[in-house]
């Protein structure tokens, strides 16, 4: 009975004996380090969830970036209709006239690298200054001009023998079809021969290129034959010029809001010509042959 008490007392003195708060406090901490660890795991199951879409967004998009063909390039076309003179503007800002019967077609968003447009008739470009971005038109026969900004005129009719570059202000490089570069100062003029494909600079009266786009007809020194083209595209119809006697007149001479038989009746003052009219003439397809004017010179 007495080992029993003793070995009693022996147990309580070293449960005594243990510290019971640190005990606890370590306990404690036991549990919070388990509650982090098992959260932790938990938070990084919920990343790798939500990363998967992310990274899986991520290689599409890099993909589609990398890989997506370029998008055609979008061209639009504007013509000014027959006996008409159209000002218009482009998608940077530059404003060109075209002068009856011209087509002008043009990309509706202009590339970084360069503005290119493409042009069949008679247009006055008002260009915008762009130096990261030099602004091309195109013509027949391979031939074009290339400027950063200026004041220009392009006559480029598929009808005539000569496609005529004006320069009003600023420069203008013209284009051989054989690449040649030719630099225009202002007033100047290059015309280019389709047929024998010979080129001529020379100096011109500016503004008698021009005047058309403000609706008059300005003529220095000109040909019948030259003047009854001008008037047929003006007016919008045919000139047939049958000179009888292989005379030549040259005429110096502004007309604004006259008429074609006033016109007419002005030429005819210094040259002996007679003209009878033929009507416009319904067609097949409801279309409308021009009005043709034969013009007799004596």
């Amino acid at each position: 009975m007495l080992r029993k008490a003793q070995a009693l007392a022996e147990d309580i003195k070293e449960m005594e004996s243990i510290d019971t708060l640190k005990a606890y406090q370590s306990m404690q901490q036991r549990i919070k380090r388990d509650r982090r660890k098992a959260m932790y795991n938990q938070w990084t199951r919920y990343a790798a969830f939500f990363a998967l879409p992310l990274l899986f967004s991520s290689l599409i998009l890099g993909y589609l970036y990398f890989h997506t063909p370029e998008i055609k390039e979008q061209y639009a076309e504007i013509t000014a209709a027959t006996g008409s003179v159209m000002r218009y503007e482009l998608p940077d800002q530059s404003v060109v006239w075209l002068n009856s019967g011209t087509t002008l077609r043009y990309p509706t968003v202009f590339k970084k690298g360069s503005r290119t447009v493409e042009l069949r008739g008679e247009a006055y470009f008002e260009v915008q200054a762009d130096q990261d971005r030099p602004f091309y038109v195109k013509m027949p026969n391979n031939l074009s001009v290339y400027v950063y900004g200026t004041k220009f005129n392009i006559s480029a009719y598929d009808d005539e023998k000569c496609i005529e570059t004006v320069l009003e202000k600023g420069r203008v490089n013209v284009i051989t079809p054989n690449h040649k570069t030719i630099v225009l100062s202002p007033g100047e003029q290059i015309s280019y021969n389709k047929e024998s494909e010979a080129l001529r600079k020379e100096k011109v009266d500016v503004y008698e290129k021009v005047a058309w786009k403000d609706g008059k007809l300005i003529f220095r020194d000109a040909t019948l034959d030259n003047i009854f083209k001008r008037l047929s595209r003006h007016f919008n119809v045919e000139i047939q010029l049958n000179n009888k006697y292989g005379k030549e007149y040259r005429y110096r001479a502004t007309f604004r809001n006259e008429t074609l038989p006033q016109i007419l009746d002005y030429l005819a003052k210094s040259a002996k010509l007679k003209w009878t009219t033929k009507e416009a003439i319904q067609q097949a397809d409801d279309t409308f042959t021009k009005t043709k004017i034969i013009v007799d010179l004596y």
